[in-house]
């Protein structure tokens, strides 16, 4: 549902794409640092780095924009472009610019017929005063000045794909990332709580191929067709072939204008590929689902990702299952690709009853608590969280602030291994590049980039089962939730035993 995606992982198993911001100065209008000039059209010269962006302020909350509080959590965050994990299919009428990159495009063997002349020809090396900046210009005017078809280069893809490179050499993976305006604007809508789309979560392929289904949303085009399911391979969109390509691209590609049909060609295990037609349209994510579990007084409740009022819903859960006898509560956070950081604060808050939720380290090294806030709703009473490969960001959060105040039994399996919280710097065409400002440890000081959170007690969910969501659970009876596959939420109903 919310698309996350691998991206965001290092050399961590492919998972999804998060979002997370942190404050910026309230002097910043717009929370963003203001917007370098476009290039001069006649020659283009690397920009000037840019000033240092204002410094963060003790909110630990997002940027500072003007927002209506929520839950007693100031609204203020920005989405910061996922996470990566976030690949929401949404349409969008902008157009979107494929930007494409090749490498070893000279067969080996040319040197000798190519090398002398490519020697002449190449570019003297400009002089800023910084050999580095130099590197990218001399490059630059040495493409344009040698490339056999320099008249029909785009300096806008060319642009991008060396902004790409920097954001990507960082190697904070599927966080510190670049954003077309499209993408970034894909981003904000993705955490507003509506989009239009078709109504699934994708993730990185293995080793390369093509994306991979990781959700299909409840009551979205998707679900209504009935013909996708997680695990499923895109393998085309509309006879565009994805391999080879970046999910962000897959995804552009699927985004369209409300009411249009989008054809994707899909892969899966033990069938031949096939093609499913569906019409994209508006809908609400429902970020929160609950039911009681049947012959029990447990609720389980289900957050689909950290997007605005994501607190407001888990306390009306919290609040109705209460009202309907609950004593016990499963909290499903499998497949949340994270989202704002304050809405992380404020979930983790309604289940931890005092001290910190996070620890928040800059790049001086120096680290500063993240405290919980008064007034949770379940600060006490049996609980469980249900986590695995693709619960990353303001997920690991949560489940990490519970799982080290010893809250509740963690049960599923390794988190993604988000470490860094964003902060959002939009460009001057509306592009956005998305910047590790801050990397966070656990309320208990444990590190997680890289490497996740591990549960108390793991259990796999095989890749041909889907996770079992509150509206399945609804209408089973106690006889058929005991043959469920879906052993990771039989096995938090057995650690609830006589406790709900």
């Amino acid at each position: 549902m919310l698309g996350r995606t691998p991206t965001m992982a290092h050399s961590v198993p492919d998972s999804p794409k998060d979002l997370m911001t942190e404050p910026l100065d309230p002097s910043t209008p717009s929370g963003v640092p203001t917007p370098l000039p476009p290039p001069p059209a006649a020659a283009w010269a690397p920009p000037a780095p840019p000033a240092a962006a204002p410094a963060l302020d003790s909110g630990g909350v997002g940027f500072a924009v003007p927002a209506v509080p929520v839950s007693g959590i100031p609204a203020t965050t920005r989405p910061s472009a996922s996470s990566g994990y976030g690949k929401w299919l949404i349409a969008i009428l902008i157009p979107v610019i494929a930007i494409v990159t090749f490498a070893g495009g000279v067969a080996a063997g040319r040197s000798d017929l190519l090398g002398a002349q490519a020697g002449a020809a190449a570019t003297a090396a400009p002089h800023t005063g910084d050999a580095n900046l130099d590197l990218i210009e001399q490059a630059w005017h040495t493409i344009h000045d040698n490339y056999v078809d320099a008249k029909h280069l785009n300096d806008q893809d060319l642009a991008y794909g060396a902004i790409r490179g920097m954001t990507d050499a960082v190697g904070d993976e599927g966080h510190t990332s670049f954003l077309t305006a499209a993408e970034a604007k894909a981003m904000d809508q993705s955490l507003s709580g509506t989009f239009v789309g078709i109504g699934v979560q994708v993730s990185d392929g293995t080793n390369g191929g093509p994306p991979v289904i990781s959700a299909v949303i409840p009551k979205t085009p998707a679900a209504e067709s009935e013909q996708l399911k997680r695990g499923d391979r895109i393998v085309a969109v509309d006879g565009w072939k994805t391999a080879g390509h970046t999910t962000d691209e897959v995804v552009s590609r699927v985004r369209g204008p409300e009411g249009q049909p989008v054809t994707l060609t899909i892969g899966r295990d033990g069938a031949a590929d096939f093609d499913v037609t569906i019409t994209r349209r508006k809908f609400d994510l429902p970020l929160v689902s609950w039911a009681m579990v049947p012959g029990r007084k447990v609720a389980m409740i289900r957050l689909e990702q950290f997007a605005t009022r994501a607190t407001e819903a888990i306390q009306g859960a919290i609040t109705d299952a209460k009202a309907a006898g609950a004593t016990a509560i499963i909290l499903d956070l499998r497949g949340n690709p994270g989202g704002y950081v304050n809405e992380a604060i404020g979930v983790a808050s309604q289940f931890v009853g005092d001290g910190v939720v996070y620890q928040s380290q800059d790049a001086s090294g120096t680290t500063k608590d993240v405290n919980v806030q008064p007034g949770g709703l379940y600060t006490e009473g049996p609980l469980v969280v249900l986590a695995n490969g693709e619960s990353a960001s303001s997920a690991e959060i949560v489940t990490g602030a519970i799982q080290d105040a010893k809250r509740g039994t963690v049960v599923g399996e390794k988190t993604f291994g988000t470490g860094t919280v964003l902060g959002r710097f939009d460009l001057a065409d509306g592009s956005s590049m998305r910047i590790g400002v801050e990397r966070w440890l656990t309320r208990g000081g444990r590190p997680i980039w890289h490497e996740g959170l591990e549960p108390d007690i793991r259990v796999v969910l095989a890749d041909t089962v889907t996770p079992l969501l509150p509206d399945e659970l609804r209408d089973l009876s106690a006889a058929e939730l005991a043959k469920s596959p879906d052993v990771q939420v039989l096995k938090a109903l057995e650690v609830l035993k006589g406790q709900g």
